[in-house]
């Protein structure tokens, strides 16, 4: 049976257990940006974003008979409308071909904190697209005010890796993946609505590897084998299980239980506890600048969301 496009709201009570989900989820992305880093600056670009494609793709494989029988994937590929399969496809391709080949190309050359500081601006990308693109947000005084606070304090966080990093050009490359992730956000609702989160994902996930094929082959004669450690493996398999599957399926559950605002509050702890986390392990020292530009992104985007 073919899907009809209806749309079911549900309820979502607060409880403990969207918190803690969430609390996770935002643990896992910080540790991502910093774990991640070892796997960026030792594998080639093109080969690690493919192996993390087709990663993540064989592990929601093993999960679709799960989420067929638990009921979150209701309808198969070919049961899809034609319409719904293409915005599938322009999902994946925002969301994983760009946006992961970008977020791991700079993170190579970026620090751990830049990189938690600029993505924590993705709800202001959703907003200036919905303004001057989609004609659903207003401006306002007060999002105006939110948004200068939270720009300034990336502003003080490009100062401090350009300090502090030998690479600093990576983050124009963050910057274009968070644009692409913003995109990614304003196609995904309509689908998400009508599919359910897990279903999207598990898709995109899947279109995501196809489209990365060329990349997977493109890097593996790129890559210079010698330089791969066991601790870049290991940050690899962090991309892969933590980044884009245990932290989905967190969020998801805690979706289940919290409103978006609720859930944005743990997103905005993302650069916070990235920073604290890099210079906890000593990657990157936390100077004054990169402090105070934590405190000002995270307060300019919890103002934002109000």
């Amino acid at each position: 049976m073919r899907p009809s496009g209806s749309v079911n709201v549900v309820a979502k009570p607060s409880s403990w257990v969207g918190h803690a989900a969430l609390l996770g989820q935002t643990a896992i992305i910080c540790g991502g940006y910093v774990i991640g880093r070892e796997a960026a600056q030792r594998f080639d670009p093109l080969l690690l974003t493919g192996l993390r494609a087709w990663g993540s793709a064989a592990i929601y494989l093993l999960l679709w008979p799960f989420f067929k029988r638990k009921g979150y994937i209701a309808y198969g590929w070919s049961d899809l409308p034609k319409s719904w399969q293409k915005r599938l496809f322009i999902i994946a391709i925002l969301g994983i071909f760009f946006n992961q080949l970008l977020f791991n190309w700079g993170l190579r050359y970026t620090t751990a904190a830049t990189t938690a500081l600029i993505y924590a601006l993705t709800p202001s990308v959703v907003f200036w697209l919905g303004v001057s693109v989609f004609g659903r947000e207003k401006v306002s005084t007060s999002k105006l005010f939110a948004l200068a606070m939270a720009y300034i304090g990336v502003v003080l966080a490009l100062w401090h890796n350009v300090l502090h990093s030998a690479h600093g050009w990576g983050w124009l490359l963050i910057l274009v993946a968070v644009g692409f992730w913003g995109w990614y956000l304003n196609f995904s609702p309509p689908m998400i609505e009508r599919l359910g989160a897990l279903a999207v994902t598990s898709y995109v996930m899947l279109i995501g590897a196809l489209l990365h094929t060329p990349t997977l082959i493109g890097g593996f004669f790129r890559q210079s084998w010698a330089t791969l450690t066991p601790g870049a493996w290991v940050s690899l398999g962090y991309l892969i299980v933590g980044m884009s599957v245990l932290a989905y399926l967190l969020l998801n559950a805690g979706l289940t239980q919290l409103t978006p605002t609720q859930a944005a509050l743990y997103i905005n702890l993302q650069p916070i506890g990235t920073a604290a986390l890099a210079a906890g392990i000593g990657q990157e020292p936390l100077s004054w600048q990169l402090g105070v530009a934590a405190l000002l992104t995270t307060g300019g985007m919890i103002l934002f969301r109000r």
